[in-house]
């Protein structure tokens, strides 16, 4: 897979309109329901979803199965968790940065879009390299596909593009853009090697958009 492609998954499927965030079933999770998407991405990560079991999760978790059920459901709604689980982190930051997210300065407020966009990418990195894996259960690729560019319209709506052919290309190159810078956060071992990506990301939109 291309890293174009791996970066499409990373952030297409991750970002989520508040309508969606709405209807989640697992926006807030206690602390077993914690354990047990911690163990979840472990284990995807080191068996991919296909070749991982359920009894691989219940040892990583120390939860029963039962318990994994009763909360979730199978592996298919646990990997729907984990994508659910990074949207609600992703929207708790917007959310706390609201005002400034809000204000008159459109520019400011996409800039700052992105930066918390990406930095939430770091927190959740192995969370989105699970993702973007491209080993995923049956239907999440199409789901990824039919969200991708209303969710990523939702994060740049603060730019105001219009429908003219320059600003429908300037929202698929965003939209690139976005995608790729995003699969570098998340490989990144440190914050400290992302904040230069993120600032470089912002640089390169200032460019874009100017």
């Amino acid at each position: 897979m291309t890293s174009s492609a791996h970066a499409e998954r990373a952030t297409a499927d991750v970002a989520a309109t508040p309508a969606e965030a709405a209807t989640r079933r697992w926006a807030r999770t206690d602390a077993t329901q914690q354990r047990i998407l911690d163990a979840a991405i472990d284990v995807f990560s080191a068996c991919g979803f296909t070749a991982a079991t359920m009894a691989d999760i219940v040892a990583a978790s120390g939860a029963s199965i039962g318990s994994i059920y009763h909360h979730f459901g199978g592996k298919k709604e646990l990997f729907q968790a984990i994508f659910e689980r990074i949207a609600t982190d992703i929207e708790r930051r917007m959310d706390s940065a609201s005002p400034e997210l809000t204000g008159p300065d459109r520019r400011r407020a996409f800039e700052l879009n992105v930066r918390i966009y990406l930095q939430a990418m770091w927190a959740n990195r192995r969370a989105a390299m699970v993702l973007a894996s491209g080993d995923a259960p049956a239907g999440f690729d199409r789901i990824r596909r039919n969200t991708m560019l209303t969710n990523f319209r939702h994060l740049i709506s603060v730019l105001e593009l219009d429908n003219s052919p320059r600003d429908q290309l300037l929202t698929r190159i965003l939209v690139a853009t976005m995608a790729e810078s995003a699969l570098m956060v998340a490989m990144c071992d440190d914050a400290a090697d992302a904040e230069p990506i993120i600032d470089a990301t912002i640089e390169a939109i200032d460019r874009l958009t100017g």
